[in-house]
C-alpha cells in the first residue's frame, strides 16, 4: 500500500516536500498544492512550485483546480508544458472560495462538467491522470452518480475523502458511504481523512485489504516522520 502527501495549500510546497523527502521519507508520491487560473493563465506562484528543475529527485504530482473543460485544458497545456506527464484533478477542496465557483468539491453535483473533464483527458493519452474528491458538496449521492464517467474515465487512481465538502474538516469521517462507493469503483482507490496514527493506518489496512495508496495530511504535518515509521513496521 503506498502513502501518497496530500496536498495542502501554504504549507505542502516544493521547498516543504524536499524538505521531507531527504530528512523523513516513507512517501511514494507528493502531491503539489492545485494550480489554477489567474486571468486566463497559470498563476505564476504555482508554476513556479512545480518547475522540474524545482523537484528533481522528488516523487512529485502536480494537481489542478478547474470548473469546466476549458479550463482544465488551459492547465493542463501549462502543466504538460513544463514537462509532466502525471496530473492529478482536485474534485475535492471544501473551501467555499473554490466550491462557489464550482470548483473543488464544488464541481461534484455537476456530472456534465465532469464528463466532458474526461473527455478533455481522453484527448491526452500521454498523461496519467487521477482525482482527488470527496463524497460530495452536499449530497454523498453525488459520487454514485458520478460512478459510471469514473469508471469509463482514463484514470489511473481514483482518491476519496469520505467527507462532503460542506463539512469542510468537521464531524466524522464516513466510512460506509466510501464502502459504497468502493465496492461500485473499477478504479485503484486510495483513502484519505482523519489518519493521524501508526494505529489509524493498520486499522485501514485491515478494513480495506485491496486499498492502493493512503494519502495522509495533517498526521504527516504534525508527525513528519509518520510515513516512514509506518514502513519500517512492515519489514
Amino acid at each position: 500500500m503506498d502513502i501518497l502527501f496530500a496536498p495542502m495549500q501554504g504549507i505542502t510546497d516544493c521547498a516543504y516536500r524536499r524538505s521531507h523527502f531527504l530528512r523523513y521519507g516513507g512517501v511514494d508520491a507528493y502531491f503539489a498544492p492545485f494550480a489554477r487560473l489567474e486571468r486566463g493563465r497559470i498563476r505564476d506562484k504555482e508554476r513556479r512550485d512545480i518547475l522540474l528543475a524545482r523537484n528533481l529527485g522528488v516523487p512529485t504530482v502536480p494537481q489542478v483546480i478547474a470548473r469546466d473543460r476549458d479550463e482544465f485544458a488551459r492547465l493542463c497545456d501549462a502543466v504538460q508544458n513544463l514537462g509532466w506527464r502525471e496530473i492529478d484533478l482536485n474534485m475535492g477542496c471544501p473551501f467555499p472560495m473554490q466550491s462557489h465557483a464550482g470548483r473543488g468539491s464544488g464541481l461534484l453535483p455537476h456530472a456534465d462538467r465532469v464528463g466532458e473533464i474526461f473527455d478533455e483527458m481522453r484527448r491526452r493519452p500521454e498523461v496519467a491522470f487521477s482525482v482527488k474528491m470527496r463524497l460530495g458538496l452536499e449530497d454523498p449521492e453525488e459520487c454514485m452518480r458520478l460512478l459510471p464517467l469514473i469508471n469509463e474515465a482514463p484514470l489511473r487512481l481514483v482518491t476519496m475523502h469520505p467527507r462532503l465538502g460542506v463539512q469542510q474538516y468537521e464531524g466524522e469521517v464516513d466510512r460506509v458511504a466510501f464502502d459504497c462507493f468502493m465496492e461500485g469503483c473499477g478504479k485503484p482507490m486510495a483513502y484519505n481523512g482523519d489518519l493521524r496514527t501508526i494505529a489509524d493506518l493498520r486499522a485501514i489496512e485491515r478494513r480495506y485489504p485491496n486499498l492502493a495508496a493512503v494519502m495522509l495530511g495533517r498526521g504527516l504535518v504534525d508527525n513528519p516522520s509518520l510515513a516512514r515509521d509506518y514502513k519500517q513496521l512492515l519489514l
